[in-house]
């Protein structure tokens, strides 16, 4: 075995392998360009065995920040981490992911603070809430908060027809009555398959991440993101009359539509459109054969409450930290936090009662 730096054209064998040996959508090359759009490192890892056969691949992004940089298996998306072949023995498993992370220590780590390693969610699966013992091994923590079990996110299964086995079986009442009250109020959902309400969808992006304070993507990003995978992708849009008020961009991958992003002008939550939207992608997913509906990182209660009246399974994220600088980890753990806080201001003030009941609980265990 032996670990080295994918180039593109190795781009089919790396995508082959990730369809094949149960991959995510995320784990596709062309993330790439994707990543170095918005100025990060995009490192796609590959071991190989004698015969020059993939056998194991790891994608990290390296991103810089105010003191140092980081290492992140994937940012983008709930999947992420190690993809090994399935008929490895366990002790053939282990040494390739030990290969490959002594491979990034002795490479990417000079600099950084700390490597987050997400891992994949079919080893959640197989793991259950034990972390994976190899990649203790080698100096990862496992961190996992069995309160809140957040970051997670929820897979719903889908099974034909869709007005049975969802509609009747899977969903309440209260959602059923918030999608029939968007429609009756004149919200209209459809697919764009020309791309023609990309600018909204832009726009939309703008105004969802100012009232949320996140990142904001440039439009250039958007427009790669569109057509890098446009054979993977549907963009679903939520008309009043002909005015956009939401969209959901949706990819797709083999038996599963992950839904990936859903922006709205603040308009849309007068009419409920995004329940609506929502509730048309999935069944656009389920009359085309999905058999997996996925929702995407959820690390907030009150995103958690949304998504939970589509009855997925809620699926804790594996989330591992490696430290490289104590120091850097420390700072850029205070400044994160800082960030957070202020990014999510609005969920801290409707929540301080709650907040400030457990800050003086821990004062008082101190």
């Amino acid at each position: 075995m032996h670990v080295r730096q994918a180039v593109l054209k190795d781009k089919e064998k790396w995508d082959s392998f990730v369809d094949s040996e149960n991959g995510s959508f995320f784990h596709y090359f062309d993330w790439k360009s994707i990543y170095e759009a918005r100025g990060r490192v995009y490192i796609p890892l590959l071991v190989e065995n004698e015969f020059s056969e993939i056998i194991g691949i790891l994608p990290i992004v390296k991103q810089k920040s105010y003191l140092s940089a980081s290492l992140v298996s994937l940012p983008e998306g709930a999947f992420g981490g190690f993809v090994v072949k399935k008929d490895l023995t366990n002790s053939e498993k282990n040494n390739a992911i030990s290969l490959l992370i002594q491979y990034i220590d002795k490479n990417f780590s000079r600099g950084c603070s700390t490597f987050t390693l997400n891992e994949n969610l079919l080893e959640t699966a197989k793991n259950g809430l034990q972390p994976t013992e190899i990649l203790i091994k080698n100096g990862f923590t496992y961190n996992f908060n069995k309160i809140t079990q957040l970051p997670c996110t929820y897979i719903l299964e889908l099974k034909q027809p869709f007005e049975n086995y969802i509609w009747n079986e899977q969903w309440g009442h209260r959602l059923k009555n918030k999608i029939n009250k968007s429609k009756k109020m004149g919200i209209v959902v459809k697919e764009d398959k020309n791309l023609r309400y990309s600018d909204d969808f832009f726009n939309m992006l703008l105004c969802t991440n100012k009232r949320l304070d996140s990142n904001l993507l440039s439009k250039d990003e958007v427009v790669e993101r569109l057509k890098k995978f446009n054979e993977k992708t549907k963009l679903f849009v939520a008309f009043l009359e002909e005015e956009p008020l939401a969209a959901v961009l949706c990819y797709y991958q083999s038996s599963i539509c992950y839904l990936s992003k859903l922006p709205s002008y603040e308009k849309a939550r007068e009419y409920d459109a995004n329940t609506l939207l929502t509730g048309e992608a999935i069944r656009n997913a389920c009359e085309n054969g999905y058999r997996y509906c996925e929702f995407g990182v959820t690390d907030l209660p009150a995103q958690t409450r949304w998504k939970e009246q589509f009855n997925g399974v809620k699926i804790p994220l594996r989330i591992y930290e490696k430290k490289y600088s104590n120091i850097r980890t420390i700072l850029e753990k205070e400044i994160s936090m800082i960030k957070w806080a202020w990014t999510h201001k609005q969920y801290i003030w409707n929540n301080r009662n709650r907040l400030m009941t457990k800050v003086l609980k821990r004062e008082k265990k101190i």
